[in-house]
């Protein structure tokens, strides 16, 4: 298609590189690229190209995602991990339902080889697990939660904790401190908007 053909159409070819690869794919749509990205086939660290952009560029650069997610990475995340839980929660929650808040797990655990997110939605807090096939997601409402912890573990890491009622309590480990600060003040203001 020519450069007159695509500013009449308003139709956008993209060409993507994956990492590692050096063939080229496409022609895709912008539609194409977020099913692609939905379920897992692009990263936004892959690279993208289109008729005017002059140079491949990763993904993450140029499109949206990456202002969606970058005021997330304020303390330090790892904007990968943000993403994909930027994703998966954006996949499942209401429309008027609002990300405020992603963290990620600095190391993981003893037991575990993937890193968990905590993400705080005005409704929602979620624990989010990396699985073989895909992610897990637990989802917690606010006015379910009876209280949220935080506690400093030293070298620059702390725990982040909810209780549920009286029995049951959740600890994501290994968050830099930072950011389990920053979920608990979050979770305070949500506390208060959102009574039991």
């Amino acid at each position: 298609m020519s450069a007159v053909e695509t500013e009449f159409t308003g139709t956008v070819h993209f060409f993507v590189l994956k990492r590692g690869s050096k063939e080229p794919k496409g022609p895709f749509s912008d539609e194409d690229l977020v099913i692609m990205m939905n379920e897992g086939e692009l990263s936004i660290s892959d690279f993208v190209f289109y008729e005017g952009l002059g140079e491949w560029k990763p993904i993450g650069e140029v499109f949206e995602v990456d202002e969606q997610i970058s005021h997330f990475v304020d303390d330090g995340q790892d904007t990968e991990k943000v993403a994909l839980a930027f994703r998966e929660v954006s996949n499942v929650v209401e429309n008027t339902e609002s990300v405020y808040y992603i963290a990620v797990q600095a190391r993981a655990g003893l037991l575990s080889k993937t890193k968990q997110c905590v993400i705080i939605t005005e409704k929602h807090v979620f624990i989010m697990h990396e699985r073989r096939v895909g992610f897990e997601l637990e989802a917690y409402l606010w006015k379910d939660v009876t209280n949220t912890l935080m506690r400093d573990d030293g070298k620059g890491l702390g725990t982040y904790s909810i209780l549920l009622g009286t029995e049951k309590r959740l600890d994501v480990i290994n968050l830099p401190l930072k950011q389990v600060q920053r979920l608990f003040q979050l979770s305070q203001e949500m506390k208060l908007d959102n009574p039991s």
